[in-house]
C-alpha cells in the first residue's frame, strides 16, 4: 500500500471523530508502528492537520474540523478514471504508458476501486497524430531548437516551414502547436494531425524583440477558441431557451460576461467574450440555431445571418 493511502486512511478515520491508533493503522496496512507515525507526522507537518496525540486514552484525535483531503478519495477516483480512459485512447495522448496508470492505481483507495468501473469519461472526437511528431515537438521544446516541417494548411496546400515551437495545447481532442514561423514572420497556430514531416533544425533560434514574450502570453491566453492572434474582438450573443440553460453554466473564457436579457417574451442571457476570428465562435453560434443570434459587432451579425442564408439555399 501507498503512503497517499495510508495518509487518506487516517484523515478519514480521524475526521469521522474516531481515535485512532499507530497499531490499528500497522496492521490494516501491514507496515510498522514506526511507518505509520512518519505517516501522521507528514500529515501534520504538509498538511498543517491538527493532530494530537491524547496521551491519556493514547489516540490521535484531530483538535478542531480539518476538510482540506475531504474530497481527495473522490478526486484521486476521478483522476484515475480519466487517466484510464485517455490511455485506452492512445491516439488522444500518443506518450502515455499504462505503468503511469498502474501507479496511480496503487494510491486509490481499495475501498474506492470497486466503483471505478461505474464511472467512465467519454473522450470527445479526437486527431490521430503521429507519435513521432509529438515526440519531435517536446525535444525541440526541451532544447529550445526551431523544427523543420511540411505541413498541409486546411485548404490542402502544402508547403515547407522552419518554426520555433512554443506550445502545444488540446482543444477540443485536437493537438496544436503554437509556435513562431520565421516565413511569416509572426507567431502562428499548427494542427499537430497536418505536419507530415518533422525533425530537429540545425539552424538556431532568432533573437526576438522585447516584446514576443508578452505578444505569446497574449496569443495563447487571451481570446476564445483556437484561432489565436494579437487582434482582439469583443463579441455578444444572446442565448435564450434550451441554448440560455445551458451556456449559463459554462465558461467560455476566463474573462467572460454574463448579463440577463429578454428575446420578445422570453428570458435570455448575453455573453460577451474576446475572439480574435470569427470563424470558431460563428460555427458555436451556429451549433444552438434558433436559439441563439450575434448582437455585437455588425461585421460578424453580418457574416451570420449571409451563413443562414446561405444554409437555407441548400435546403
Amino acid at each position: 500500500m501507498s503512503q497517499t493511502e495510508r495518509i487518506l486512511y487516517i484523515d478519514r478515520t480521524l475526521r469521522t471523530k474516531r481515535p485512532l491508533t499507530t497499531q490499528q493503522v500497522a496492521d490494516y496496512f501491514e507496515v510498522s508502528t514506526r511507518q505509520v507515525k512518519r505517516d501522521i507526522e507528514y500529515l501534520r507537518d504538509r498538511f498543517n492537520a491538527p493532530i494530537i496525540f491524547d496521551r491519556f486514552e493514547k489516540v490521535y484525535r484531530y483538535e478542531s474540523d480539518f476538510d482540506q483531503l475531504a474530497f481527495a478519495d473522490q478526486n484521486l477516483v476521478l483522476f484515475y478514471v480519466v487517466l484510464k480512459s485517455l490511455v485506452e485512447n492512445q491516439h488522444y495522448i500518443p506518450v502515455v504508458s499504462n505503468d503511469i496508470v498502474s501507479t496511480v492505481s496503487k494510491d486509490v483507495p481499495e475501498s474506492y476501486k470497486h466503483i471505478c468501473d461505474n464511472i467512465s469519461f467519454e473522450l470527445p472526437k479526437f486527431d490521430t497524430i503521429d507519435p513521432e511528431v509529438f515526440l519531435a515537438v517536446c525535444e525541440a521544446l526541451r532544447s529550445h531548437q526551431p523544427l523543420d516541417i511540411c505541413y498541409t494548411s486546411a485548404k490542402g496546400e502544402s508547403s515547407e516551414r522552419t518554426i520555433e515551437p512554443e506550445h502545444i495545447t488540446n482543444y477540443e481532442g485536437a493537438w496544436y502547436l503554437i509556435a513562431y514561423d520565421w516565413a511569416r514572420s509572426d507567431i502562428r497556430t499548427f494542427h499537430l494531425s497536418r505536419i507530415s514531416k518533422i525533425s530537429l533544425s540545425s539552424e538556431k533560434v532568432q533573437n526576438h524583440d522585447e516584446n514576443y514574450k508578452k505578444r505569446l502570453e497574449s496569443f495563447i491566453s487571451e481570446n476564445y477558441g483556437i484561432f489565436k492572434g494579437d487582434k482582439k474582438i469583443w463579441v455578444k450573443i444572446r442565448f435564450w431557451g434550451m441554448a440560455k440553460t445551458i451556456v449559463s453554466s459554462q465558461v467560455w473564457h476566463k474573462d467572460q460576461i454574463l448579463e440577463p436579457a429578454t428575446e420578445g417574451d422570453l428570458e435570455a442571457i448575453e455573453l460577451s467574450l474576446p475572439v480574435a476570428s470569427f470563424n470558431e465562435i460563428l460555427g458555436k453560434i451556429l451549433s444552438f440555431g434558433s436559439e441563439a443570434k450575434p448582437l455585437e459587432p455588425v461585421e460578424l451579425v453580418t457574416q451570420w445571418k449571409e451563413t443562414v442564408t446561405n444554409m437555407q439555399k441548400n435546403i
